[in-house]
């Protein structure tokens, strides 16, 4: 027996299903070609359609950023937001934006957003989010807050292989941010962070609040370093093993 076709109201929602689908996979693969003009076109005609379809908005933002052409998909992107100001995508979208511009701390401002407004369901997508906040808030010089974002990344989606390869990039042998510098600047740096946190421990506190203090202690650990730990090892550190420097390290004794 042959399926039945019904006419009148769902026939017609049907119908703008199989158009609106049928446009996004068209669209998709025009952009995969390159063809990001002739995707925008296909896109606006689905638009011409679905006049409120937040999704084909966020879709044409996209094919515009992939040109750099930031006024274009700000506009779009403004579109999604008077029907929704909440929309995770569209937050996304203009985190990306802040992020091609400079503005970092726009860009993780409107990643944070996303993230809170995601469903908790939508883990892929909440992982990318984690992970575009990680490269923003490196680049805002907010380096531990990065490499936690892409750890946090990872508990999403295992598989995301940009905040994978970027923790193993940016990471050190500590565990650590690793410093643009070179190894010499992390052994430094992790030996401050070790020598700080001896202090706070003597002390029975969890930070410093006091900039004297703070400078007074860093002197102290500054002074150690040079007169314990580079004057005496220099580039050997390179050749030593992290843990034979962290325990070189421990060694030293500053606050007693």
């Amino acid at each position: 027996m042959k399926s039945r076709r019904f006419s009148g109201t769902s026939g017609h929602i049907s119908s703008l299903d199989e158009i609106r689908h049928g446009g996004m996979g068209l669209a998709a693969k025009l952009v995969l070609e390159g063809k990001c003009s002739e995707a925008r076109q296909v896109l606006i005609k689905v638009l011409e359609i679905c006049p409120d379809d937040m999704e084909i908005m966020n879709l044409l933002a996209e094919a515009y950023l992939i040109e750099y052409k930031i006024g274009e998909a700000k506009t779009w992107l403004d579109r999604v937001f008077l029907i929704d100001p909440d929309n995770p995508r569209a937050l996304y979208n203009r985190g990306v934006v802040h992020k091609e511009t400079g503005e970092y701390e726009k860009a993780i401002a409107m990643y944070e957003m996303a993230i809170k407004s995601y469903p908790e369901d939508k883990k892929e997508d909440i992982a990318d989010a984690w992970q575009n906040l990680g490269c923003a808030l490196w680049e805002a010089r907010r380096r531990n807050e990065a490499l936690d974002a892409w750890k946090t990344c990872l508990k999403y989606n295992p598989k995301q292989k940009y905040a994978r390869r970027n923790l193993k990039e940016f990471t050190n042998e500590y565990g650590m941010p690793k410093s643009p510098v070179g190894k010499l600047m992390d052994d430094y740096l992790a030996f401050t962070d070790m020598k700080q946190k001896e202090y706070l421990s003597m002390v029975g506190k969890e930070s410093i609040d006091d900039i004297k203090e703070a400078n007074a202690a860093l002197k102290k650990i500054s002074e150690a370093w040079n007169g314990h730990i580079a004057s005496k090892y220099g580039m050997k550190l390179d050749r030593m093993k992290t843990e034979e420097k962290i325990k070189l390290f421990k060694e030293v004794k500053i606050f007693e």
